[in-house]
């Protein structure tokens, strides 16, 4: 882990409290993506990582995972694959429900965009329950890939589903926070 990053990602993340709701922690990531030498460092630091381990296909969860994935994505010159929320994509798609805290949600890909010859990384901004992340990991799962990895930007360690997910998957993040 780069602390040198994790430092300056602690000092110039603006923490929002109350926001969306009462109780919440909010982490304001357009603070890095404010700031273009700070961007650039987050970028290459999951980059490095990326390449080091491999990968041959960055998939971003909507929204804000889009963000970062297709920024490494395209520094390491990859195809991404954007894991859309129902309806966003045309033609033949995979599909994951998953239960939210009020209701359910589907998460889905182009049905061809991912082969079993694949190891992907999962990017998104942070994580805090988990569901979205362990929806994208069966979705993905379905392309019966070689590895399955995530990379966030913020764990959200107290809410617990970094913990949830590390039962099954091998996940990295540049910075724990409270949410």
């Amino acid at each position: 882990m780069n602390k040198r990053l994790t430092n300056k990602l602690k000092k110039n993340i603006r923490v929002i409290p109350n926001f969306p709701k009462k109780g919440i922690l909010f982490q304001d990531i357009t603070s890095i993506t404010d700031d273009k030498k700070l961007f650039n460092e987050v970028i290459n630091e999951i980059s490095k990582y990326a390449s080091e381990q491999k990968f041959t296909k960055v998939a971003g969860v909507e929204a804000r995972g889009f963000i970062f994935g297709v920024a490494v994505a395209f520094n390491l010159g990859l195809p991404f694959v954007p894991i859309r929320k129902k309806g966003k994509l045309p033609g033949k798609v995979l599909r994951q429900k998953y239960s939210l805290e009020y209701g359910n949600d589907e998460i889905q890909i182009h049905s061809n965009s991912i082969t079993s010859r694949d190891r992907v990384l999962i990017i998104d901004d942070l994580i805090a329950t988990g569901g979205t992340a362990i929806a994208s990991a069966k979705l993905i799962s379905k392309c019966k890939v070689k590895r399955i990895e995530f990379y966030f930007i913020i764990d959200l360690k107290n809410v617990g589903g970094s913990q949830k997910l590390r039962k099954k998957f091998r996940l990295s993040s540049i910075l724990e926070a409270e949410g």
